[in-house]
């Protein structure tokens, strides 16, 4: 339940989450959102600088799985299923890069679970910060049919 005192830019922030994801999956790997009290300097401090282990596209797909996994632990009605989860990892991590020994194979897969990590905590704090434009992005999210779910 959104508390007296909160910023009203605080509720554009699921709705961004949803639209980026949205541009995102169908083509458009950038946009420019409005300033919306998302974790931005958090978000940068992960993201920035970070290896290019994945195309525009594979992390925004990688960000998709991460937002709906969240979305799971903070609002009700949502649950993951597991066979969709899957299929979505393997489709946001193909194609592997080429080439690759097996142990270069086994640190390109940590660096993959650890950003899915990281962006699944991320949206864990915006989500309990402002919980209720969280699922309501959710519920936007869920009913576009532009946007792979992964819930039940």
């Amino acid at each position: 339940m959104r508390t007296k005192g909160t910023p009203v830019a605080a509720k554009t922030s699921g709705r961004a989450i949803a639209l980026a994801v949205a541009l995102v999956m169908a083509g458009v790997s950038t946009i420019a959102l409005a300033d919306d009290d998302r974790l931005d300097e958090a978000w940068a401090d992960a993201v920035d600088g970070q290896e290019p282990i994945l195309s525009d596209k594979q992390f925004a797909r990688l960000n998709n799985l991460a937002f709906q996994a969240a979305v799971t632990k903070i609002c009700d009605g949502y649950e993951l299923d597991d066979a969709k989860f899957s299929e979505g990892l393997v489709d946001a991590t193909s194609p592997a890069p080429e080439g690759m020994t097996g142990a270069e194979a086994e640190q390109w897969r940590t660096a993959v679970f650890f950003r899915l990590g990281t962006t699944y905590g991320l949206f864990l704090a915006e989500g309990n910060a402002a919980s209720d434009d969280f699922c309501e992005s959710a519920g936007e999210l869920k009913a576009d049919a532009e946007v792979p779910n992964v819930w039940q």
